[in-house]
């Protein structure tokens, strides 16, 4: 029985010789790996935390009417959490006060990053939008137009066809604009859809069945 074990000894000391160090090292790497993974999450959550304060600073100081001071945040959100929802969000909310306060071109510009660099974003389709009522409420028509393309499926289409139908007018494109805001009165909402009728009249265009 002894001749046994000693034998068994030495199998294990033979095995441990030529795979102990291959063992050690990927037990290590392993805890590494769960390490590293807790600190990468508590760190997303670090940032996460860090974006949702610099968006509720910027929503402050909105609420406040000191819309340089909520400039100022949003810029350092931007750089510092570019990827954050927050630094949508944010970009949106200066670009509503910006246009509030007159300045069209301000807010236009500060929308056009949303499409620059958060094209990914869920949020981009109503920043476009936004971005390009900017452009026509700054009276830069031929920019706006081209930002309404491509027109996005869903439920924001029929605000991008009257907006469309808008600028078109203002261009002289009757036949474009009636285009436009017919197409859009197919898909509005029924709130919406007696506006759209109107601006068909009015160009003598009939309206969609």
């Amino acid at each position: 029985m002894a001749y046994e074990d000693e034998e068994q000894l030495e199998k294990l000391r033979n095995w441990w010789r030529q795979y102990g160090q291959t063992v050690v090292i990927g037990v290590l790497a392993g805890v590494a790996a769960v390490v590293g993974w807790q600190q990468w999450q508590a760190w997303e959550a670090r940032q996460a935390t860090a974006a949702a304060q610099d968006y509720a600073a910027v929503v402050t100081a909105i609420n406040q009417g000191d819309v340089e001071a909520a400039d100022n945040r949003l810029a350092l959100l931007r750089e510092d959490h570019p990827g954050s929802p927050y630094a949508v969000m944010a970009t949106m909310a200066v670009a509503t006060a910006e246009l509030a306060d007159g300045r069209a071109d301000t807010a236009a510009d500060l929308l056009a990053w949303v499409s620059e660099e958060r094209a990914d974003s869920p949020l981009t389709v109503v920043a476009r939008l936004r971005h390009a009522e900017a452009l026509a409420a700054a009276g830069r028509d031929d920019e706006a137009l081209a930002a309404t393309e491509p027109t996005p499926d869903g439920p924001l289409l029929p605000r991008y066809l009257e907006l469309r139908g808008d600028l078109l007018v203002a261009q002289g494109d009757r036949d474009g604009a009636i285009a436009a805001y017919q197409e859009a009165l197919e898909r509005a909402p029924g709130q919406r859809r007696s506006v759209l009728e109107l601006k068909l009249n009015d160009l003598g265009g009939v309206p969609a069945s």
